[in-house]
């Protein structure tokens, strides 16, 4: 695994080898968006980022955390490399925006307390009205910068297969 972590507690900014799609300026400023968005205290620290070549093949990217049945795992964004490799930079900045809100919520649903040990998930994400608007509005942030209505049409596109693929997440 390839750690890509913040200098600060509301940054992600270094790693030590940095794929040209990982764009930390437009990261950034989605993680202060989601934390608006979602009433996050302005002090919550990012999670991790990292580069993971154990992100079963179904998936491109995904938050883990530690619940009851996995306590072993920690709280972070894994991310593919072949994402990185098959994906524009405008769907894998999105793509990291969309885990960064499961984070917010699993974090919200938990009272915002990072330091447990464990956390509960009752909230099916996905299919979220709230979870929805917010990840289209990733897209619209992320339209702001690159002005791709394509890349804007297919992340709406991924909202609802989110939603029609993963009900229960």
């Amino acid at each position: 695994m390839l750690l890509i972590q913040g200098a600060s507690a509301r940054d992600i900014d270094s790693i030590e080898y940095t794929p040209p799609e990982i764009d930390f300026d437009v990261i950034n400023r989605l993680w202060g968006f989601v934390k608006k968005t979602t009433h996050a205290p302005a002090d919550l620290p990012p999670p991790k980022l990292v580069l993971d070549w154990h992100v079963p093949a179904f998936a491109r990217m995904g938050f883990q955390y530690p619940t009851q049945e996995f306590p072993e795992y920690g709280m972070q964004i894994s991310i593919a490399p072949r994402t990185i490799e098959h994906y524009t930079k405008e769907m894998v900045t999105w793509g990291v925006g969309h885990e960064l809100v499961h984070y917010a919520f699993i974090l919200r649903e938990n009272d915002w307390r990072l330091s447990q040990p464990t956390f509960r998930d009752q909230l099916k994400h996905h299919c979220d009205l709230e979870f929805k608007a917010i990840t289209r509005a990733i897209a619209d942030q992320i339209w702001l910068i690159y002005h791709s209505d394509t890349q804007r049409a297919a992340m709406y596109d991924e909202v609802e297969k989110s939603c029609f693929n993963e009900p229960n997440q």
